[in-house]
């Protein structure tokens, strides 16, 4: 290593100097700083300033001497001026809250109770309102404000629309009134109507909680520095995949209600399977998990919860940071991009609430980001966002299978649609799914873009539709097209100028890798789009009569 270092310099431990937060400056006004990154010179390549030194003016006169002398210089930001990262000289922590990280095997009774009742309190409130459910719905928090007289009634309309639409418009009401309000300790005493169950009763909160501490693990905690109180708590612990799935929410959302049946939660075997088919975990594997990721309202949005994920990362143990990393999301939202930014796999389909499964091969992949400079973690993040915004609005490429009597234009959150520009006869073809074709069981080694984008085409086998015209075709669940010849989507009734063009997903989708929000608005809408065996007998029947089913689903 080429790096000189004399006795009177100021020295910072390289992993120490990694890890600290970071400012960027012009090299000019380095001298006396401490270096956060590593500069070296190529060729050769050895070091000439590594995290941790201080920026002395022979330090600095090297680094101007090789750039004007044309040589490439890594690590170091070469624009009209030549910038260097250095650790900021205040390190005192900013913000509201005090933010620390232990092991969950140093917290005490009382701090475990503190946990839990914070967590209880919170979900019962803004922006969660996880407070009571009604048992015919078990997986559908209700808020504290809720008409209840009105959504009891509601329970009973047969009609699955109007049920859907009052229930709907009964819960926006109560969150909008519930927008802001503070957690209410006492919600607890409050009567339900019959039917009704609390979602977080206190007892059996505790209890849980405290079960879920016992697991080796890290907890960190913001407190109010003024008041002490906990305004956000990050729990990460390692367990068996047996043991998360009995402690965890993924086998019954409501595991911290009084209400318990059997009949709502998910079949352990069947889920063992599934994780074992997506990410080749058996039962008795230990993983690593985040469990609990709250925030008070007052401190929800800026730098908190990255802060904490930070503080999180720093102290995992190196036996801990080996192992696979497996976390429950949100289904959408800046959380859902995030995780999706940092893991090797997302899946849906997996846990009983339909949130997805987030999967990487080691912790310690899945955290470091977060253990450097915010600026990785925020180049990362727009990088994912830009991404996710120019898929949806920007990219397709016509080929010559398409039909000439169609467009592909925006359509709100449906991102690019398809419309036919004049009358599309019953039987003609729209477009064809071409690309590469794979077997599930090599997906994982495959870029996600193409898992991602693909149709089946048989138990095993998928085809990569990307970019093309026939990807473009939304979902609906009152469609105007089918599939068939595997690929070939096409008209199975008259399609006006003007329509839009449509086919339903579970005409050739029949694995557990897909579960998506249903936005197509019709009346026939099931309100999420699932696989072929989760069809309406009624409504696979119709499909088969009309021809539009895949092959290889068979008639």
């Amino acid at each position: 290593m080429s790096v000189n270092l004399s006795k009177t310099e100021n020295i910072v431990k390289p992993w120490d100097a990694h890890i600290a937060p970071k400012q960027t400056i012009p090299i000019e006004k380095a001298k006396g700083r401490i270096s956060a990154s590593t500069i070296r010179q190529y060729p050769p390549g050895i070091p000439d300033v590594i995290p941790g030194v201080e920026y002395t003016e022979d330090r600095i006169n090297t680094l101007k001497s090789a750039t004007a002398a044309g040589l490439e210089l890594i690590g170091m930001n070469d624009s009209s001026e030549n910038f260097v990262d250095v650790i900021l000289e205040d390190l005192k922590e900013a913000g509201p809250l005090g933010i620390k990280t232990v092991d969950s095997l140093e917290i005490d009774g009382n701090m475990a109770i503190e946990i839990a009742d914070f967590f209880r309190l919170q979900f019962s409130a803004a922006p969660y309102y996880h407070f009571a459910f009604h048992e015919s719905d078990p997986l559908q928090s209700l808020p504290q404000n809720l008409d209840f007289a009105a959504y009891a009634v509601s329970v009973a309309l047969s009609d699955a629309t109007k049920r859907r639409a009052c229930q709907d418009a009964l819960r926006d009401m109560a969150y909008r009134d519930t927008l802001g309000a503070k957690p209410t300790a006492n919600h607890d005493k409050l009567v339900l109507p019959k039917g009704f169950h609390h979602w977080t009763d206190a007892a059996i909160c505790r209890e849980r909680i405290k079960d879920r501490l016992s697991d080796p693990g890290y907890v960190t905690v913001g407190r109010d520095k003024d008041s002490n109180q906990i305004e956000g708590l990050l729990h990460a612990r390692v367990g068996t995949v047996e043991r998360l799935f009995h402690s965890e929410e993924w086998c019954n959302p409501h595991i911290f209600s009084r209400f318990n049946d059997d009949g709502f939660q998910a079949d352990a075997e069947a889920f063992y399977e599934k994780i074992d088919y997506h990410f080749g975990l058996k039962p008795y594997d230990p993983v690593m998990t985040m469990s609990a990721q709250v925030l008070s309202p007052t401190v929800q949005g800026g730098d908190v919860f990255y802060t904490m994920m930070r503080s999180i990362a720093q102290q995992i143990r190196p036996d801990h940071a080996r192992l696979p990393f497996l976390c429950e999301i949100p289904p959408h939202g800046t959380a859902h991009t995030l995780n999706r930014t940092f893991m090797d796999r997302i899946v849906f389909g997996v846990l009983k609430n339909e949130h997805p499964l987030v999967f990487c091969k080691q912790t310690s992949q899945a955290l470091f980001p977060l253990i450097n400079d915010k600026t990785h973690w925020d180049a990362g993040l727009r990088l994912a966002v830009k991404n996710n915004r120019n898929y949806r609005t920007k990219y397709y490429i016509p080929l010559p299978s398409d039909n000439k009597y169609v467009e592909v234009k925006p359509n709100g959150k449906l991102g690019l649609a398809v419309f036919a520009t004049k009358l599309i006869p019953t039987g003609a073809t729209i477009a064809v799914f071409t690309g590469e074709r794979y077997r599930s069981k090599t997906a994982l080694g495959l870029p996600e873009i193409m898992r991602d984008h693909a149709i089946q085409i048989g138990e095993e086998e998928y085809v990569f539709g990307y970019k093309g015209l026939a990807h473009r075709v939304c979902h609906s669940c009152d469609p105007n097209c089918g599939i068939r010849n595997l690929t070939e989507i096409f008209a199975v009734r008259d399609i006006a100028a003007g329509e839009q063009i449509t086919w339903d997903y579970r005409c050739s989708e029949n694995s557990n890798w897909i579960l998506e929000d249903c936005l197509c608005g019709t009346s026939r809408c099931t309100g999420s789009v699932k696989n072929h065996d989760s069809l309406p007998k009624k409504v696979k029947a119709e499909y088969f009569a009309k021809g539009m089913v895949s092959e290889w689903l068979g008639g």
